[in-house]
């Protein structure tokens, strides 16, 4: 057996709503399986990034993210180089999201160096958007 790929991961989330207010309405991510959650067939709402899914899965729980980020590669006509990945941390800034100080900045990853910004999703939890 090999392991090729990730197929999905699964994140907590306290508001589902707030979750893809920032997953789909900000970052444009495809919603998955909302009919599906509603009626109680799964226990999530999946939004899609590059064909790898994120299940959101609400909870009452507190959510402790302060050890994990998810890493999203971003790719468009629009967003090639610092300058415009600066621009879309503005618009992200406007509608209320945490931007974490000095960003954007270069960092190594799957696909090598490249200009990436830590953004924080509405729990908390570190989102990496990162040029590719």
């Amino acid at each position: 057996m090999d392991i090729v790929d990730i197929d999905h991961v699964a994140i907590r989330v306290t508001d589902i709503d707030r979750a893809l207010w920032f997953y789909h309405d900000l970052l444009g991510l495809a919603v998955r399986d909302r009919e599906r959650y509603e009626a109680g067939e799964v226990p999530y709402v999946a939004v899609v990034a590059g064909g790898r899914h994120i299940h959101l899965v609400p909870t009452d729980e507190e959510v402790d993210p302060s050890g994990e980020h998810i890493c999203l590669l971003v790719r468009s006509a629009d967003v090639d180089s610092r300058q415009e990945l600066t621009d879309l941390l503005a618009d992200l800034r406007e509608e209320g999201v945490e931007v974490e100080d000095g960003e954007p900045y270069k960092r190594y990853g799957a696909y090598g160096r490249a200009w990436a910004a830590y953004v924080r999703d509405p729990d908390g939890r570190r989102v990496e958007l990162k040029l590719h």
